[in-house]
């Protein structure tokens, strides 16, 4: 069933779910009956949720459009500075949206650019004022598609809002509470750093941990010990079964009901927990396999751990089918078949050297990364020898002490209300000491130590005769990848928006992993706009590079040869400048083919161009200037590059209507082919002797989650 489930999420129409339904019927048909009837079921969970999955989109014909919407905040908002440097926020929509009309009927949005410092509760009623737009759907080689995180996310759009009204007070009461311990956790005194890390412990949201302390976690491979998951919720459900049966002996010791009944307080404790952490999926898949046990248990049922994990990853599927596509449900599922599988097989009858508590700990941490590698390295890209040895200091030290102070601090917030509890404070503490260590443990471990299993591979895929010109889709702005014969060259790094990671982190550092890159041979930022060069630090901090031109580095410098070989040449055909017109202008020139990478130049410098270069402009293919804007890439320009294929690297349905219908307009009557990365993902164009090969990813079949409307 579960390979069904998965296979359906393949297919280029969600129709075709309905393949199942017919093999199901005939396998019920033909005496399969057990079989027939969970294809079936496979294939109509599969059929409903592609249905789902067509209802929910906003509208095309309303991208951008001023709407007026209510709903109820379903997220802690998350603070953060625009772009003007001013305090808002964003958070999620969702419960019953009205006002939408023909724009379609999404179920949940995320709300961003709210104003003000006070904190919009989480679970009010709220009425908006905003402009509809679409999920951002970027897709390049070597990250996962945005499509998948927002499915798995269950978010199908994004509000811009210019006005807010608080209509009612937060509802129900895990809403209530949650506001109640954010509160106490923003009065608690101590390093801002380390209170981040609690409320990541008390309330599973990371909003408060600064970003270079999760670059470092991630290094290090213990993120999932400030996500609140399995681990945390079982350390709960745990220690208060066993309090309880202690508490029930001591009440009564001649009870005549069974001390299993201590289960059922820890359940309820495990619960509240869960739903403290917003009944984030990996407290929902534990949280399930709990109550599962349990009530076997109680009713003197037997059944194996692997019938437990599969029911739990079934029913998450029924009830959310698309978590399936979301880093959070493999990890989580891996982590636990691991356990089941693995761990559990680390007896002192099995291996008599591991006796005691603490070396069967340590032992199932080292199991837990190494097995854990290959999903590791899918979703990330990358794994660190650090791993085994942060996971093996770290994770028992957060688990056993910054857990249960966190949980004793719920505790006296709740009967109190105060913050000045000691567990606080002492978490807080323990927070200092992680945090310190990691650092020190990032100083110590060598990048050496980070395995990539892409260097050394991809990097003698080209011969000397070919190269591979990568235009990655970074939503609104650029970033290029030339890779030629074991040679590296970016142009521009992307943005780095006030709220996330920057592009280099999500797509451009991935796609050099991908290629298997040890440093970079040449990096050009064409100018200093922040759609440029936005990521450049993160840039510098991942790869060593030998030259670097333009912005942070030296001036491009017209009719500058930046890189030479027998089939290849660079040249800089405009500079330098950190404005649009002064943008680093390049000429890629091949045996068979010319590429032209026109940065930001607006209509006035490409008449200085065309005058000062002439036919030198030639190109077979335009890297369009400035995403497309009106201000560029005027007819006279395209008269003298006359390219056979332009390509527009543009967000999807972005603010500035990037590309505009004039630009289309003038490529369109010159008959010059157009990708856009907006709609078709990352563009690379192969260029071979006798052969170019240009792909996009969205070219072809491909699953149906991944298409746009």
């Amino acid at each position: 069933m579960l390979l069904i489930l998965v296979t359906s999420l393949l297919l280029p129409v969600y129709w075709g779910a309905l393949i199942f339904i017919v093999l199901g019927g005939l396998a019920f048909i033909a005496g399969y009956t057990k079989h027939g009837i969970y294809v079936v079921i496979a294939g109509i969970v599969a059929c409903y949720w592609g249905w789902h999955w067509s209802t929910e989109f906003i509208e095309p014909s309303c991208y951008r459009s001023q709407v007026a919407v209510t709903g109820s905040v379903v997220s802690l908002p998350v603070k953060y500075r625009s772009a003007s440097g001013e305090l808002v926020q964003s958070f999620r929509l969702a419960g019953a949206i009205h006002g939408l009309m023909d724009c379609g009927s999404p179920s949940s949005l995320m709300v961003y650019g709210v104003s003000g410092a006070q904190s919009i509760p989480l679970g009010a009623k709220v009425a908006l004022k905003g402009r509809l737009a679409p999920n951002s759907s970027q897709w390049n080689l070597g990250s996962v598609p945005d499509q998948a995180q927002w499915l798995a996310r269950g978010i199908y759009g994004r509000l811009n809002v210019s006005e807010v009204v608080v209509l009612t007070a937060p509802s129900g009461y895990l809403n209530r509470l949650r506001e109640k311990l954010a509160g106490a956790l923003k009065g608690l005194e101590g390093p801002y750093r380390a209170v981040g890390l609690l409320e990541a412990l008390v309330l599973g949201t990371g909003r408060s941990i600064v970003q270079s302390d999760w670059g470092r976690f991630r290094f290090l491979g213990i993120t999932h010990a400030f996500v609140v998951s399995g681990l945390h919720l079982s350390l709960v459900f745990f220690g208060i079964w066993l309090l309880s049966r202690r508490a029930l002996i001591f009440i009564w010791p001649y009870a005549l009901i069974k001390r299993d009944w201590a289960m059922l307080p820890a359940l309820s404790v495990a619960t509240i927990y869960a739903g403290l952490a917003g009944f984030s999926l990996p407290t929902q898949r534990a949280l399930i396999m709990l109550f599962l046990g349990g009530l076997l248990r109680l009713t003197s049922r037997r059944s194996s751990l692997w019938q437990i994990f599969i029911t739990a990853a079934l029913i998450i599927l029924i009830t959310n089918y698309f978590a399936i596509l979301g880093r959070s449900f493999w990890l989580s599922m891996a982590a636990t078949g691991i356990l089941i599988g693995v761990v559990t097989k680390l007896t002192p009858k099995n291996f008599p050297h591991l006796r005691g508590w603490l070396l069967r700990i340590m032992a199932t941490q080292v199991v837990l990364v190494l097995f854990m590698a290959p999903v590791t390295v899918f979703w990330f890209g990358q794994m660190t020898l650090a791993a085994i040895i942060a996971n093996v200091l770290l994770v028992p030290f957060i688990a056993s002490l910054m857990v249960p102070l966190a949980l004793v601090g719920i505790v006296w917030v709740m009967l109190w209300g105060s913050v000045d509890n000691l567990a606080w404070q002492s978490a807080v503490a323990v927070g200092m000491g992680v945090l310190r260590s990691a650092e020190a443990l990032e100083q110590v471990i060598p990048d050496s130590a980070m395995l990539n299993p892409f260097v050394g591979v991809a990097s003698h895929r080209l011969d000397d005769t070919t190269i591979e010109l990568s235009v990655l889709d970074v939503g609104q702005g650029l970033s290029v990848v030339l890779a030629a014969a074991g040679q590296t060259l970016v142009y521009d790094t992307g943005d780095a928006p006030p709220l996330g990671a920057s592009q280099a982190q999500k797509v451009l550092i991935p796609y050099l992993d991908r290629l298997g890159t040890k440093d970079i041979t040449i990096r050009v930022i064409s100018h200093s706009d922040r759609d440029h060069s936005g990521g450049l630090a993160d840039l510098e901090a991942h790869y060593p590079t030998k030259s670097a031109i333009g912005y942070a580095g030296a001036p491009c410098r017209v009719g500058e040869v930046l890189f030479r070989s027998a089939e290849l040449t660079v040249t800089v055909l405009n500079g330098p400048g950190d404005d649009n017109d002064g943008s680093c202008v390049l000429k890629v020139s091949h045996a068979q083919v010319t590429i032209l990478l026109a940065g930001d130049v607006s209509a006035v410098r490409e008449r200085e161009m065309i005058r000062y270069w002439r036919k030198e402009l030639k190109a077979h293919i335009l890297i369009v200037a400035h995403h497309g804007s009106n201000t560029s890439t005027a007819a006279s320009f395209l008269k003298w590059v006359d390219p056979a294929l332009a390509v527009i690297s543009a967000g999807r349905a972005n603010r500035f209507g990037h590309p505009r219908a004039g630009v289309l307009q003038r490529l369109e009557e010159r008959g010059i082919g157009i990708l856009d990365t907006a709609r078709e993902g990352g563009v690379t164009i192969t260029v071979r002797p006798q052969e170019i090969d240009i792909e996009s990813l969205r070219d072809g079949n491909i699953p149906y989650w991944l298409s746009l409307p």
